[in-house]
């Protein structure tokens, strides 16, 4: 059977083949269970539960004529609902128990819904229903001015943005999934709208900023608030007072990573490491006000190992680190240090069309293992959207769902998982194959790649360096690849027809990408002209706002077209 996550161990039994459940539901039983149970389709197997008052998520499945569930919690039943669902998908069961449990306490998934695009409520709760099929009880959404703060005025409806009204709603839907909506706002580097405009630019650590890239490279790299100034903490304190009351999330992410300007502006010649300690102490101490517990990246601190133990002992510091060749150097600190962490790996999907497998599962397997030799509690999994977000969600599903196994089962190389994934998520044999083809093809003409010409010729500098420069031969291995993906992709039928067409258009644009950047470095034109280009925009379009807000779609679209322009004439 293709299970993902990974089960734990089963005793094998006598082949049965399974089409639907018949449920017995016990007085009581907790509705959230009765309600996933409904998402099965209806048979004649007889399914019964077991289930205590207790805590912990693990359950066990006992297998015969009947199935019966047993889990010390309605959280472990639920997961042993989801394996279920599994199963019958599979059609047939061939054991006679499966005993499960988690490696990881909190196991998360990490969305950015601010450098791009913020997703509809629809897409999100999709999201939350995908997750919890894997058994994942983490959400966290990347949030710095894509949400209404009163100093956020005349800003935020520029980018479009998540209500109150939307974050209670998704937090009462994860709720309902046994997931975990986790506040997440940059709360002191990565204020680069906050801190340009007129009414807070005299709180940026850099004084009369003046941008010298594109935007997009701007916000990355770009800003950090004044810690010398006392209001200074009073509006991140204010962002996190209106932000705060929308969760019922004990946790609270201050994020407080890549303070990238920290003591290069107003505080030059301070100690940076005393700059960040002092006033990340301040925000951990407001955020502990409002009962939650602190989390933060741990990237700048873990510059500064000396400072750890100044910070209060619940504090959660996550590891983040996203090379296919990641150390575990950040992770063995924190183990050393004795404090609490997540590791957090990445899906690899930013300044593409499309997630990166080929360095996502690497990431993701040597992460979770460093995370899980060195006792940490948690795995949070991220999806940036480094330079406008344009990857629909469907073309980061790949590692997302790696991300779950790795999270559940930390050591399990799950030699099946493209066949499962296959079976359980696209819907279609060969599903997870295409993603790698696609994302192979991708790795010669990353968006970023067209973006450094575009900016650097803006800015007349050099800012912006490449990462690679392709030859003509790859070029040309990448183009012909995509093109026989693409007639391929359009002559099959899988039964999630949403990412086969969301994989589609990403196909269409990777090969206009890849004919831009040709011309560009060879002055080859291959057959992919502005019509071309104009058609995949329209199609990009749509598919963009089935998923999304318009957030900065126009401002892709604009740049993606004088790109076309220059190069496909």
């Amino acid at each position: 059977m293709y299970i993902i996550p990974e089960i734990k161990s089963f005793k094998e039994g006598q082949k049965r083949e399974i089409s639907g459940c018949k449920f017995v539901f016990d007085e009581g039983i907790d509705e959230r269970i009765v309600k996933l149970c409904e998402k099965l389709p209806t048979g004649d197997t007889e399914v019964s539960f077991d289930i205590g008052n207790g805590e912990g998520e693990g359950y066990k499945i006992l297998f015969g004529d009947s199935i019966k569930i047993v889990a010390p919690s309605a959280k472990g039943a639920f997961y042993g609902v989801q394996t279920l669902r599994q199963i019958v998908k599979n059609g047939y069961y061939d054991v006679e128990e499966i005993e499960d449990a988690p490696d990881f306490e909190a196991r998360g998934f990490y969305y950015d819904i601010t450098r791009g695009r913020v997703q509809t409520l629809d897409t999100l709760k999709k999201l939350v229903d995908d997750m919890a099929y894997y058994k994942l009880n983490m959400l966290q959404l990347y949030v710095e001015h894509t949400f209404p703060f009163k100093e956020y005025e005349g800003i935020y409806q520029k980018f479009d943005y998540m209500t109150p009204e939307e974050t209670m709603e998704l937090d009462k839907y994860c709720q309902e999934n046994f997931v975990e909506l986790v506040p997440s706002l940059s709360c002191f580097g990565h204020l680069y709208e906050l801190l340009q405009s007129e009414k807070y630019k005299q709180y940026c650590e850099l004084e009369n900023y003046e941008p010298q890239a594109i935007y997009w490279a701007e916000r990355m790299a770009h800003h950090t608030i004044d810690v010398s100034n006392p209001q200074s903490i009073e509006i991140i304190k204010s962002l996190i007072d209106q932000y705060s009351p929308l969760f019922t999330s004990n946790k609270f992410n201050i994020c407080c990573d890549e303070t990238f300007d920290l003591g290069n502006g107003k505080n030059a010649g301070k100690d940076k490491g005393r700059l960040y300690v002092d006033f990340v102490k301040q925000v951990i101490a407001h955020v502990k006000s409002k009962g939650k517990i602190a989390m933060m990246w741990g990237d700048v601190i873990n510059q500064h190992p000396e400072l750890i133990d100044e910070f209060d002992d619940d504090v959660i510091f996550m590891s983040w680190g996203y090379s296919p060749n990641e150390k575990p150097d950040m992770v063995y600190k924190f183990r050393d240090a004795k404090r609490t962490q997540y590791v957090c790996p990445g899906v690899s999907n930013w300044t593409s069309l499309i997630e990166m497998p080929h360095s996502s599962v690497p990431n993701i397997t040597k992460m979770t293992q460093y995370g899980y030799e060195s006792g940490a509690v948690g795995v949070l999994n991220t999806c940036w959207g480094d330079y406008g977000q344009i990857s629909p969600i469907q073309a980061c599903m790949y590692g997302m769902i790696y991300g779950a196994h790795r999270s559940w089962r930390a050591t399990s190389e799950c030699p099946y998982f493209d066949k499962a994934i296959d079976l359980l998520h696209y819907g279609y044999e060969g599903g997870a194959d295409i993603v790698k083809r696609i994302a192979k093809a991708h790795r010669c003409c990353y968006w970023y790649s067209l973006l450094v010409k575009y900016s650097n010729e803006k800015f007349a500098n050099d800012r912006m360096k490449l990462w690679h420069e392709p030859s003509p031969d790859e070029y040309n291995e990448a183009f012909a690849e995509i093109e026989e993906l693409i007639p391929y992709l359009m002559g099959t039928t899988w039964e999630n027809e949403s990412a086969r067409r969301a994989l589609l258009v990403v196909a269409e644009g990777v090969e206009i990408m890849i004919a831009m950047l040709m011309s560009r470095t060879t002055g080859e034109k291959i057959g992919v002209n502005l019509t071309d280009a104009e058609e995949w925009l329209k199609k990009y379009k749509e598919l963009y706002l089935e998923e999304s807000k318009m957030g900065e779609l126009k401002e892709f679209i604009v740049v993606f077209y004088e790109l076309a322009q220059k190069y496909l004439k």
